[in-house]
């Protein structure tokens, strides 16, 4: 594995188990995460909130990682998103995470999951 995907990894274990501190070593400080619909959260702050609020959404939410790529400060990582609404709503959701890295870490998380059913 590379450095790149070795972190791609780390993330997506510390996301399964919604250990937003673990989540967030992942990151550069200068973080940046675009979601589904195009919303930027930028820097710790904004990003850690983020993911404090996805977790609580769905709390059963979980990326199955399908495959990861990596060098030279860029990665690729196909996963099959599923989890439950606090509303009973079951969302399965297949797409690809662009990331880019500085100093080993990540700096911005790009994510273009659509619905599958």
């Amino acid at each position: 594995m590379t450095a790149e995907e070795e972190v791609i990894q780390r993330y997506f274990d510390a996301f399964n188990r919604h250990d937003v501190d673990a989540v967030m070593a992942c990151f550069d400080e200068h973080a940046v995460v675009v979601d589904t619909e195009g919303q930027r959260f930028e820097g710790a702050k904004e990003v850690r909130r983020h993911y404090e609020i996805g977790f609580a959404r769905i709390p059963d939410g979980r990326c199955d990682l399908r495959a990861i790529t990596g060098a030279r400060d860029r990665g690729m990582a196909e996963s099959l998103f599923h989890g439950t609404t606090g509303r009973g709503r079951v969302i399965k959701a297949l797409g690809v995470e662009v990331i880019e890295f500085v100093d080993g870490r990540i700096r911005e998380i790009r994510d273009y999951h659509r619905l599958v059913e």
